[in-house]
């Protein structure tokens, strides 16, 4: 059987269930050592090619907008894919060019490549979400929620703390040869033992190989040809919905978790006179927390079902921690500061494993899980493309003072966008209770 992801439910043995999961986690943990190994030296990368803020933060704005983009036509495309070999030559790819960089690319060329690491990058998200959910039953489908929502924050853990201890040294780009190095290892296992994995799994729908007419496709439904129509229009204005509240969601989420990631070596080096590395040693408290925040995210699943409601908690609790930020400038209190990045960090990343990870493998038995990640993740990127730049303009401009005030304006902002929705929903379930 090919290595490409059919349309058709797909079974595999438990025991291979749990390898799959633990095979995509090892892919998108280790890419991010590729995605973040410019954004973690920013302060050397700055003073080694010198470069200012807003040149700086040119190249992460073209990969943000290339991965956002590409998120889009991968999420649509991506049922389509030889997940073997675009997901190995995605890595493969960024890989080299992490290689490039560190071999010495000119500064002039490095906002151009890491464009075109963004579209290699693009591909693995909603690449990673269609196989679990192509893949996976109920029960480890749960597991696969739990693995996949530590991706991002072991991964910024790992490129953080690793160019901590190069800088020590004075070897910022060591950290682009050790990205390049676990990519190209980690894609040359998944060439390998994907396609043992998936070989393994048999047909669970038999009507598989009946001829594409209406009449097999409406009994693969299991419900009359007349009925289709109506149920795929009832399916994409849901589907719209979701998509268009969530995107709201999302590009505010990754426009304060992006921007704090990037530039809060900046902040600690700047407001708090700290040295470089220590400011980049510092800054590992923030993935630290990320993982608390996915599993957190995990845990208030369990009280509260409404994705939207959950992730209306979470901004709540970042802008509380944002305006305590604030107060914390005018003082000398820097620890207490950074606590406080590390919970907005974390309730950010909590809220975006909910759009991104939860969400989409939850609803993956009804829409198509991939096209709704990669829409998604998608909007996301676009929040990461303006937290690299704007945020630099914001700080030149008025200084890092005023970037916090904007991020508390956007966090309060979507929490009372939540809060009405909220109320909106349930008027109208009790209408319809009414009118029932």
């Amino acid at each position: 059987m090919s290595d490409s992801i059919t349309k058709n439910k797909i079974e595999l043995k438990p025991k291979t269930q749990l390898l799959l999961i633990i095979l995509c986690w090892a892919v998108y943990t280790i890419a991010y050592l590729g995605r973040y190994s410019y954004t973690s030296n920013s302060i050397p990368i700055q003073k080694f090619y010198g470069v200012g803020k807003d040149e700086f933060a040119l190249a992460t704005t073209f990969f943000f907008f290339a991965y956002g983009a590409g998120q889009i036509l991968n999420g649509i495309f991506c049922r389509r894919y030889n997940m073997r070999f675009m997901i190995f030559g995605s890595l493969a790819v960024s890989a080299v060019i992490n290689i490039a960089v560190f071999f010495g690319l000119p500064f002039r060329f490095i906002k151009y490549v890491w464009l075109v690491n963004g579209l290699c990058q693009s591909v693995l998200w909603a690449s990673m979400i269609r196989i679990l959910s192509c893949y996976l039953d109920v029960k480890h489908m749960k597991t696969a929620v739990l693995f996949m929502s530590t991706t991002v924050s072991v991964g910024t853990l790992v490129i953080y703390g690793a160019s901590a201890l190069f800088n020590l040294f004075g070897g910022f780009k060591y950290s682009f040869l050790l990205a390049a190095c676990f990519m190209l290892a980690i894609s040359c296992v998944w060439l390998i033992f994907f396609p043992q994995m998936t070989q393994r799994a048999r047909l669970e729908n038999v009507t598989a190989h009946m001829p594409s007419t209406a009449e097999n496709d409406a009994a693969r439904e299991n419900m009359p040809v007349s009925e289709k129509p109506k149920r795929n229009n009832v399916l994409l204005t849901q589907f719209l919905l979701i998509v268009t509240i969530f995107c709201v969601y999302a590009v505010i989420i990754n426009y304060t978790k992006d921007g704090l990631t990037t530039w809060i070596p900046q902040i600690l080096n700047d407001q708090y006179s700290l040295p470089d590395s220590l400011s980049i040693i510092l800054t590992i408290v923030l993935p630290v927390f990320g993982v608390f925040g996915a599993l957190l995210a995990v845990w208030f699943n369990k009280f509260i079902k409404d994705y939207s409601d959950l992730t209306g908690v979470f901004f709540v609790l970042a802008s509380l921690s944002v305006f305590g930020i604030i107060l914390l400038f005018k003082t000398d209190f820097w620890y207490l500061a950074l606590m406080l990045f590390g919970l907005v960090n974390m309730f950010m990343h909590g809220a975006n494993n909910v759009i991104t990870s939860m969400m989409p493998l939850a609803l993956g038995k009804k829409y198509n899980a991939g096209l709704l990640a990669g829409l998604l993740n998608g909007a996301c990127y676009v929040g990461s493309t303006l937290s690299q730049y704007l945020i630099a303009m914001i700080a030149i401009a008025g200084g890092w003072s005023e970037v916090m005030n904007v991020l508390l304006y956007s966090c309060i902002g979507i929490s009372v966008f939540s809060l009405i929705l909220f109320f909106v929903r349930h008027a109208i379930g009790n209408r319809n209770r009414t009118l029932s």
